[in-house]
């Protein structure tokens, strides 16, 4: 009885531990947003009130660089009515909501969404709980099943609206399963495919089913009377073929028009990015990105047929762009492309919908090179996210593969940075090409737990294209943006610096690992070594200053709360997601830090 209450006691005790957590990143990130403004009580001492007055929350933090709230988690307290009560991340968001902003009639909602990311980690077995010490040695697979962070801004990112308990145990990154895919033909008339140049339909399907399964699906066409070659086949994920595909297009599948042939042979692993599926079974066959008509952190997770028959076009132009670049090959960087796409468009909803409806991204998908066979046996693949993991019992992911590495912080952030913000930069700068760089967007490759280079995913459907290149296919014209001279910057300053490096020096410099001021002087040496390894790009990089003394911030909250399930059009300039009244503080702009030859400054 007494090991039964015991092991009650440390469930609730770890639910509760990460109910704080995602509790100080609320503190965190809305002050970071400027929603909240805290009450400096005494140094490094602050107290927020709810709404109606009645509860107060005080806490500990430093405010570090970027506007960077770094909460003590077990400082938070909650006071109501003068007695202290349990913290909890739900009744934080209640107390709070119209200081945030967020309207009454959407605040259930969200809630919703909230509840589903702190069950992330604060619901997960003792027996998936795998400490940072292991995780700095696990197989690729490993890491990305015990990842229980999310994205680094989004307070509410493990919302996944529309799956069941019984989807998320089966189909939820964090359950750590696998399962298999469905495959259905559909008439080819209904369908859009298309493939990078040097990939062809057939050999494509050779490579990812086999021989053998190849022969079943034929066989089940011709079973039922029909053409093999009148049919595109295309994989499902089983939860949107049986919520969604099936209901939907009934009508086509009695009159045959979309067939079900039957299971993937391979088993597939759901990736934080919940619609991508890793092949477990056979891992240097590609990846397969689904259609996944749940809300998701800002967007329904669909897929469109107009998107999916340009996507590896996209691909290829990109590949000779950069694809043979001596400095990227320099650094070990690679991409990984998306080789081929195939969407399913019904001649019903296609008729009396205009693209970008919902009803046009139910079934569709990609496939995407895997990194497996890019690696040796003495190299380990992380996802990027992983350096801001900490685990269950409080220790950080870095801070493991640090001590692995038997580098210095400092050193191994510097080898982190040549590996990541270099080749970022360079695309931007060189080839003004800007991507989603991500903690999920970014596959690192370790060796005895230093990074050593960097792959890029997300191609086709994440670019920006500046400048209307002139060997740029009109089909691609989607990828164009046109941002202007004065924010082109933020490519850098707000997509690796706020973005991603801002919420790592916070977990560095609470840990000890890394004081924050040091940890930016560090970040403005790197960039002064990569402005000055490409002289000749000096034009652009005094027209998209990287050292400017501030730059205006995003909302990334605030952008999820104004629109849950179309948080900002993709592709969108940056002009329409700004907040131009909050200007971020750069943090290597001050001269103090460091001269372009890397001696530090009083």
């Amino acid at each position: 009885m007494s090991a039964s209450i015991d092991a009650r006691a440390a469930g609730q005790s770890l639910r509760a531990a990460y109910d704080r957590r995602i509790a100080a990143k609320i503190i965190a990130e809305f002050c970071h947003e400027q929603a909240l403004a805290p009450l400096e009580t005494a140094p490094d001492q602050f107290t927020l009130f709810s709404d109606d007055r009645q509860t107060e929350y005080t806490f500990v933090a430093e405010i570090l660089s970027l506007d960077s709230w770094a909460v003590g988690e077990s400082s938070v307290r909650r006071i109501r009515s003068g007695a202290e009560v349990p913290v909890s991340a739900v009744d934080m968001i209640v107390d709070l909501h119209e200081q945030l902003g967020i309207a009454r009639e959407k605040l259930p909602e969200y809630l919703e969404e909230l509840v589903h990311t702190v069950a992330i980690g604060a619901d997960r077995s003792d027996e998936r709980r795998v400490t940072a010490a292991e995780l700095a040695a696990a197989d690729f697979q490993t890491i990305e099943k015990s990842m229980t962070e999310g994205h680094p801004c989004f307070v509410a990112n493990g919302g996944r609206l529309g799956f069941s308990a019984h989807d998320v145990a089966a189909y939820a990154p964090e359950s750590g399963g696998s399962y298999h895919l469905i495959w259905v033909a559909a008439r080819t008339e209904d369908c859009d495919f298309a493939a990078m140049s040097d990939v062809s339909y057939d050999d494509l399907l050779r490579h990812e089913l086999g021989g053998d399964a190849l022969e079943k699906f034929f066989d089940v066409l011709l079973f039922q009377g029909l053409d093999p070659d009148d049919y595109t086949y295309l994989p499902v994920h089983p939860w949107q073929w049986t919520e969604k595909a099936a209901r939907l297009y009934a009508g086509a599948i009695a009159a045959q028009r979309l067939v079900i042939l039957g299971p993937s042979p391979d088993r597939y692993q759901p990736q934080q990015s919940i619609r991508t599926q890793f092949n477990v079974s056979t891992p240097t066959r590609h990846y397969v990105k689904t259609a996944l008509s749940i809300v998701n952190m800002g967007f329904t997770r669909g897929m469109s047929a107009d998107y999916m028959r340009t996507t590896p076009v996209i691909n290829d132009w990109v590949r000779r762009r950069v694809g043979d670049d001596a400095y990227l090959q320099s650094l070990g960087f690679e991409m990984l492309y998306e080789v081929a796409a195939v969407g399913y468009r019904d001649p019903t909803f296609a008729a009396i919908t205009e693209p970008g409806s919902e009803y046009r991204k139910v079934l569709s998908a990609l496939w995407r090179q895997s990194p497996v066979p890019r690696v040796t046996d003495d190299e380990q693949l992380s996802t990027m996210a992983a350096l801001l993991h900490v685990d269950h019992l409080g220790d950080p992911l870095v801070g493991a593969l640090i001590e692995r590495s038997g580098l210095m912080a400092d050193e191994w952030i510097t080898r982190f940075l040549r590996t990541y913000l270099h080749p970022i930069a360079y695309l931007l700068y060189r080839y003004e090409l800007k991507f989603s760089p991500h903690g999920e967007n970014l596959i690192l490759v370790l060796r005895d737990g230093v990074p050593v280079r960097a792959i890029l995913k997300d191609i086709g459907e994440e670019v920006c294209v500046f400048d209307e290149p002139s060997d740029l296919p009109e089909s691609c014209r989607r990828a164009l943006t046109n941002e202007t001279d004065a924010i082109r910057n933020l490519g850098i300053l707000s997509d690796v610096f706020d973005d991603f490096l801002r919420p790592l020096a916070a977990v560095l410099h609470r840990n000890g690992l890394l004081d924050d001021a040091r940890f930016w002087a560090v970040v403005a040496d790197s960039v002064h070594v990569f402005v000055a390894d490409h002289p000749d790009l000096a034009d652009r990089f005094q027209k998209w200053d990287l050292f400017a003394p501030s730059f205006a911030a995003v909302h990334m909250n605030g952008l999820q709360l104004g629109n849950n399930r179309r948080m900002v059009d993709v592709g969108h300039s940056y002009d329409s997601i700004l907040d131009t009244e909050h200007r971020l503080t750069n943090p290597i702009a001050d001269p103090r830090i460091t001269d372009p030859q890397g001696v530090h400054r009083a």
